[in-house]
């Protein structure tokens, strides 16, 4: 896997891998793993990943783009109320121009995931840095009013994710951000399971509609696995009906 320097602690985890696309879902989880052992709450971690997410996706496409891909280093401390992370490589990457594809949203989501974002490009390559405050997420995010859970199986070439209970329009930016996190903000193929979804649909609807765009972006799509015995069924209305969901009645 060309993994090289990996150190975890409770508050500091390094990582340094080739920048390959391929490395990405094993990075995510190695990432998660730290995250999770922070006082970080559950929604601070989702968006922490995504926008970790964003940052190596940038790396690994552009920054070695005219030859072989070289070490991206990834880092995470943990300071009392704030959780800081950063991504390092050695190339030459510069940030897409919207709708160049992927990584054309990237420094904007970032953005929008975390509390501050610091960009550093100098000859010797780019350096990343997403600070996050712990208390202050705490306050205001992790609250899951329509009390969804998601089981995530992944693997290099797709992610599967299980949606259970209601998914009313309040918890649509959490799920968003979940399915975004588990899937690396589009790039790897997403199914989403919805056997077991509750009666309320409404912001399971917009959040599926927010990460099918997500990987149009990347050229790929979402598929819903929706049996005709669900309540899944009968709301299917609700959800995007649109060329960017496939709906097939079993996995």
């Amino acid at each position: 896997m060309n993994v090289t320097g990996g150190q975890t602690h409770p508050h500091h985890v390094e990582v340094e891998v080739r920048a390959e696309p391929r490395q990405l879902p094993w990075l995510r989880d190695r990432l998660e793993r730290w995250l999770r052992h922070t006082t970080c709450p559950a929604d601070g971690v989702e968006r922490a990943l995504l926008a970790l997410n964003e940052a190596i996706t940038n790396s690994m496409v552009h920054a070695y783009r005219d030859g072989p891909a070289g070490p991206l280093r990834v880092s995470g401390q943990h300071n009392g109320d704030e959780v800081v992370l950063t991504v390092a490589d050695e190339g030459s990457w510069k940030p897409a121009r919207p709708g160049e594809g992927l990584g054309g949203r990237g420094v904007l989501m970032m953005q929008e995931c975390v509390d501050r974002v610091y960009l550093d490009h100098t000859s010797g390559g780019t350096l990343v840095i997403l600070e996050l405050d712990v208390a202050h997420n705490g306050e205001l995010s992790g609250r899951n009013k329509g009390e969804h859970r998601i089981a995530v199986r992944s693997s290099v070439d797709d992610v599967v994710v299980r949606l259970t209970g209601n998914v009313p329009a309040g918890s649509a930016p959490l799920l968003r951000r979940q399915l975004l996190g588990v899937s690396c903000g589009g790039v790897v193929p997403l199914t989403l399971d919805l056997s077991a979804l509750g009666p309320a649909t409404e912001g399971a609807s917009q959040a599926i509609s927010g990460v099918a765009d997500a990987a149009a972006g990347v050229g790929g799509k979402v598929v819903l696995v929706v049996p005709p015995e669900s309540l899944a069924a009968a709301q299917l209305t609700t959800f995007p009906d649109h060329e960017l969901v496939d709906v097939v009645e079993s996995l």
